[in-house]
């Protein structure tokens, strides 16, 4: 299992907004078409494929875990149960919102959704990290990432008003982002976000 902290953060996706006075060189179309390549390279740099989970027994990570039935009126409740414990942090809203994003799939696209079954949702913390991990039944397939970058599209205000946006909105607001899979074949989908240090004895351990 890969080392979580071995990799470093990667640069956030959205670039500060430019004043919007309209080129008329021949360069234009050019330039935006660099501008989004370059945008998508920084936001797929961020998804780490089959690698990346963190361990709850690490030293100086925090762990809460908590299991749900695979319906669509517990992705609130987990929801919840995330924003509740990461109140003081100023990631708690994005990773409620992240949670209830993977809850979602969870349901809709593995065996978590199927009668009888569960997702679990670990939240861990440490430092200046907080890491949400939805651990579902799994499937036939894994999670595919968008072909386009999200931060040519989207800002995070519209994320929070428009929802329903899936790994678009988790590649706009995660630090980084991937998949690891199980040998019993259920699969973990963990976004990494950057917060405020846990107000915590041993928190800067």
């Amino acid at each position: 299992m890969a080392d979580a902290n071995s990799a470093s953060p990667e640069p956030d996706p959205e670039q500060s907004s430019s004043p919007r006075v309209r080129k008329n060189g021949p360069g234009d179309r050019s330039d935006r078409r660099t501008s989004t390549q370059a945008a998508a390279a920084i936001w797929r740099s961020k998804w780490i494929r089959l690698s990346g989970r963190v361990t709850p027994r690490r030293l100086g990570v925090l762990c809460w875990r908590r299991t749900f039935a695979g319906t669509p009126q517990q992705v609130g409740a987990a929801r919840r149960f995330t924003h509740y414990l990461l109140a003081d942090a100023s990631a708690a809203d994005d990773a409620a919102w992240v949670t209830g994003e993977l809850a979602t799939n969870a349901i809709k696209y593995s065996r978590s959704g199927r009668e009888g079954g569960v997702f679990t949702v670990e939240v861990l913390r440490w430092r200046h990290s907080v890491q949400i991990q939805v651990i579902d039944g799994g499937g036939d397939g894994e999670p595919l990432l968008p072909p386009t970058a999200p931060a040519a599209r989207l800002s995070k205000r519209r994320l929070r008003l428009e929802g329903r946006l899936g790994l678009y909105g988790v590649g706009v607001l995660a630090r980084q982002f991937g998949t690891y899979q199980h040998l019993d074949g259920s699969r973990v989908v963990w976004v990494r976000l950057t917060t405020t240090p846990a107000l915590v004895i041993g928190a800067n351990q």
